[in-house]
């Protein structure tokens, strides 16, 4: 009866002491230089992950104005080594496409990629499917408003 007690404990402390795996490096908004501007309005993330990356997307857009941008992070939680070279990024339901070239991955996974600006304001129903090409890979990553 005794031993039943102690197992009990240890599994309750146990998965009370688990945590869930951080697949955004710690990146929040305050972090992204350009969306700490106080003339912001309207900032909208986005977030998704696979095995291998955890994916944070902004769209923000100034006061007064009707023009949007994006910001988007991958961070790379892989277990190969953290990809070099010619990023493709494809955005589907916010932005277009475009390539950013990493000549040597960052230290901590983190990548800051450049997407085209949207021409319609997201919704809390969103969803941005954001795949990452390189030579040797393809991942999509789908991401939901936070």
């Amino acid at each position: 009866m005794k031993s039943i007690a102690i197992v009990l404990t240890l599994l309750i402390l146990l998965t009370g002491c688990s945590k869930e795996k951080d697949y955004y490096g710690g990146i929040t908004q305050d972090k992204v230089p350009d969306l700490n501007d106080s003339k912001l309005e309207n900032v909208h993330e986005f977030k998704g992950h696979n095995d291998n990356w955890g994916a944070i997307m902004y769209v923000a857009k100034y006061k007064g104005s009707e023009k949007m941008f994006t910001r988007t992070i991958g961070i790379y939680n892989g277990k190969d080594p953290k990809p070099k070279g010619d990023f493709k990024i494809l955005v589907d339901n916010i932005a277009g496409s475009s390539t950013t070239t990493f000549k040597q991955p960052p230290d901590e996974g983190i990548y800051m990629f450049l997407t085209g600006s949207p021409s319609t304001p997201p919704t809390s129903d969103t969803i941005v499917t954001l795949v990452l090409q390189t030579k040797e890979k393809s991942e999509k990553i789908e991401l939901k408003m936070d």
